[in-house]
């Protein structure tokens, strides 16, 4: 079996990675999409990020380092995706602190609160979100609780 790429993933509910515990899971920067559980992924990792270096993959998790020709000093990746995090999380409030220290608690992203998860939701994706946070759940909110119009049978 091939190894789960994120580019090509259209649903994080459907994702390559299901339900893993994200310990078990390691991304390289290059394979960054912004998809749930590698935005997830790098807020369990956000002390190491913080640091200017990437995590080190567990032995055991397929993938690795690749072979590339770095034109630049390692950690300028680094400190660019997670000072793209930080600035996400700033626009969520006291929700995207909460998302922060839960991510570094929990191994799954199944395991968040509600509050949280929609804090996630909101910093996930490329590129990144124009709509105010406060606006972009009430937004989400009338969407998933509009109710579907049933046609007689």
């Amino acid at each position: 079996m091939s190894e789960p790429n994120c580019r090509h993933c259209r649903s994080w509910s459907v994702c390559h990675w299901g339900a893993s515990e994200i310990s078990a899971m390691w991304f390289a920067y290059g394979d960054i999409s912004w998809c749930s559980r590698q935005t997830f992924w790098l807020l369990k990792y956000a002390e190491i990020l913080h640091r200017g270096e990437w995590p080190v993959p567990d032995a055991t998790v397929a993938g690795g380092m690749r072979g590339k020709k770095v034109t630049e000093a390692a950690y300028t990746k680094v400190i660019e995706i997670i000072t793209e995090v930080d600035e996400r999380l700033i626009r969520t409030g006291w929700r995207g602190r909460l998302l922060a220290e839960e991510c570094i608690n929990r191994d799954r992203l199944e395991y968040l609160s509600q509050d949280a998860r929609d804090a996630l939701y909101y910093v996930s994706g490329w590129p990144r979100k124009e709509m105010r946070f406060k606006d972009w759940r009430k937004k989400r909110r009338y969407r998933v609780h509009q109710k579907v119009p049933t046609e007689a049978i």
